[in-house]
């Protein structure tokens, strides 16, 4: 990279450390030359997987693939022409004003027109800004670099037309999905039918709730991913837990005998060390082509929200061209696996006949692949009712899958109050464990081996065993407070008490309280870390930041006593209308999905974390199990 002594020289490459030849400008800012960056993006593309992008070789930061997806070697060419300073770089090797030079003048250049995309001399330079033709151009001092960059960004213009730069996007064609100049609809576009002015079609794009359909499939796109490199890493920190595990009880045998193991040792631990190298690197590039799909993903999430008060020019041209990097990423990521690796040992029986032992021990290599994308979106899936569970004696408000196939019930003002585990499977249920109380339990949820419960008669959150339901903790509610719906999101607890929802740590030290309006009894946490609840008596769902300041409210006429609020793995939210028979399905940006008609009262709604089956508890009293398919 460039020493501090051609930092503030802008036509030297960071990389070559050379004049630059035909600059290439990244998202981020920074330039570098096509041969260059072109290198840089193919060296290290060549070991991932089906590559999508590519970071900044000085910030960092992630840049999707600005051109053909998959073949890293073309995208230097989708990245823009940095014109200014390529003429710069050619003119600083004279260093001379180039308006003077026209008249056989030689002047040092001390400036540079950003409109005119020259250098000039301080004479030049006055009288550009006092003459009446260009007093408006846009003239900075060649010896304030960073003033000189930012100007230069500023002057690529976003609403220009992708085939001719020098004309601006006026009309669009329906039936290439494409914005363009004039010149474009009198030309190739001259035979299609569907072509309409850009503020037309942008107007009818912000109406029909397009953006947010996109935005909404990209986010859970993301969402599905970050499943996708969880579980990915997970497996990485698995088998390392393994082979330390096979090493440590290789070590143990090996102490047992005599130097006749010490070849057979090696042996295997040279086989060992192999194996687990080229599982974790296999790994490592499934994870590298996941994680690029992540940050390619946030990245059209961070465009379609920068949006809104785009022109509408900007506002096409931006939507369509991430709707269609984002369809050709989906198509680029159908045929990528997910990897599952495990390593298993066999130690031979025979091993403690030395000199009949031929090998230390047979390492397997359990190697499963799927589709990374598994889920449908949920705009598109059906629910089937697979069966009812009857509880005419129970009063029940809250539950919580602790597995795929296992639920836990909290019963609340019954007969018989307390905990159920029910274990929910494919066409029958059966009653796992049960605990009862003499305490009212509202809400319960579940986190690493632990239940976290509501409890209204202490006014506290019990925190108890999922095994045995052992009471391991308990904390206190603030002022007394009545607490209802709970949720858990990133080691931190957040209670609805009507008026207020309270945000602890895991051991109940109290973080933060929200001030809200009274009857909101039920809360959860997006992957966001935003915070939605829904209040019964004002037939609202509300979503705030960590810090209390609104992000959205979603009001529907069909929308009635909202009394709980869920999300799935995805950031789906469903809102029970427990008066209007229904179960709204909302969108982590609080725009409607669809809603589920004809579900009689449902008290709440959960999903499981494979998304296959979901619980509906309906009447406070019926358990309805559906699949999801």
């Amino acid at each position: 990279m460039a020493s501090s002594n051609d930092q503030n020289d802008l036509t030297i490459c960071s990389v070559c450390l050379e004049k630059f030849k035909t600059p290439r400008i990244l998202p981020c800012s920074h330039i570098f030359c096509h041969c260059c960056i072109s290198s840089y993006i193919v060296s290290p593309c060549k070991s991932k997987e089906a590559p999508v992008g590519f970071s900044c070789p000085l910030c960092r930061e992630f840049v999707p693939a600005p051109a053909d997806i998959g073949k890293p070697a073309t995208w230097a060419e989708g990245l823009p022409v940095c014109k200014i300073l390529d003429k710069l770089s050619r003119s600083r090797e004279s260093n001379l004003c180039a308006a003077c030079q026209r008249e056989n003048e030689e002047e040092e250049a001390t400036d540079i027109c950003i409109t005119c995309e020259e250098a000039i001399c301080a004479n030049c330079a006055k009288y550009h800004r006092r003459n009446l033709i260009t007093c408006t151009h846009v003239v900075v001092p060649l010896k304030e670099p960073s003033v000189v960059l930012q100007s230069v960004i500023s002057s690529i213009k976003n609403g220009s037309c992708p085939e001719h730069p020098d004309k601006e996007v006026e009309l669009h064609c329906g039936e290439h999905r494409r914005a363009m100049c004039t010149l474009c609809a009198t030309t190739e576009h001259r035979k299609c039918l569907d072509v309409q002015t850009i503020q037309s079609i942008t107007e009818k794009t912000k109406k029909g709730g397009r953006l947010q359909k996109l935005l909404r499939k990209v986010n859970n796109y993301e969402q599905e991913l970050l499943m996708v490199k969880k579980k990915q890493e997970s497996n990485l920190s698995e088998i390392d837990s393994t082979s330390d595990s096979i090493l440590e009880e290789t070590k143990k045998l090996r102490m047992e005998v005599n130097a006749h193991l010490d070849k057979l040792e090696n042996e295997h631990l040279n086989e060992l060390s192999k194996v687990t190298k080229e599982s974790k690197d296999m790994l490592n590039k499934n994870i590298d082509s996941v994680s690029d799909r992540i940050h390619f993903s946030r990245h059209c999430i961070q465009r379609l929200q920068n949006l809104e008060d785009a022109s509408d020019a900007c506002f096409m041209k931006e939507y369509h061209h991430v709707r269609e990097k984002f369809e050709v990423l989906k198509l680029e990521t159908v045929n990528l696996k997910e990897h599952e690796i495990k390593l298993k040992s066999n130690i031979s029986k025979e091993l403690r006949k030395l000199k009949q032992v031929e090998r230390f021990s047979k390492l397997e290599v359990l190697h499963s692949r799927k589709h990374l994308l598994n889920r449908k979106d949920i705009e598109d899936v059906s629910f089937s009712l697979i069966y009812e569970i009857q509880l005419p004696d129970a009063n029940i408000c809250g539950g919580n899958f602790i597995s795929d196939e296992v639920i836990a019930l909290a019963k609340y003002n019954s007969t018989k109050k307390g905990l159920w585990l029910a274990g929910l499977k494919r066409n029958t249920w059966d009653k796992v464990r049960e605990s009862d109380t003499d305490d009212t339990y509202f809400d319960v949820q579940h986190s690493d081996n632990e239940l976290y419960i509501t409890n209204q008669t202490n006014r506290s959150v019990i925190v108890m065993s999922s095994n045995d339901f052992t009471t391991v903790k308990e904390f206190i509610m603030q002022d007394n407070l009545v607490p209802y719906g709970i949720s858990i999101w990133e080691n931190f607890v957040f209670v609805a008490c009507q008026i207020a929802i309270l945000k602890y740590g895991l051991q109940g030290e109290l973080v933060y309280r929200y001030p809200v309006e009274k009857s909101s009894l039920y809360v959860t946490v997006t992957h966001r870390s935003h915070i939605v609840h829904s209040n019964v008596k004002t037939d609202t769902v509300t979503c705030i930041d960590e810090k209390g300041v609104p992000l959205w409210k979603y009001v529907s006429p069909k929308l009635s006593g909202p009394c709980s609020v869920d999300r799935d793995a995805l950031d789906n939210l469903y809102v029970g209308g427990s008066k209007s028979n229904n179960v709204h399905i909302l969108s982590s940006f609080g725009s409607l999905i669809r809603v589920l008609e004809c579900i009689p009262c449902p008290a709440f709604m959960k999903v499981s974390e494979r998304g296959d089956m979901c619980c509906v508890c309906s009447s406070w009293k019926n358990i309805r199990v559906y699949e999801i398919k």
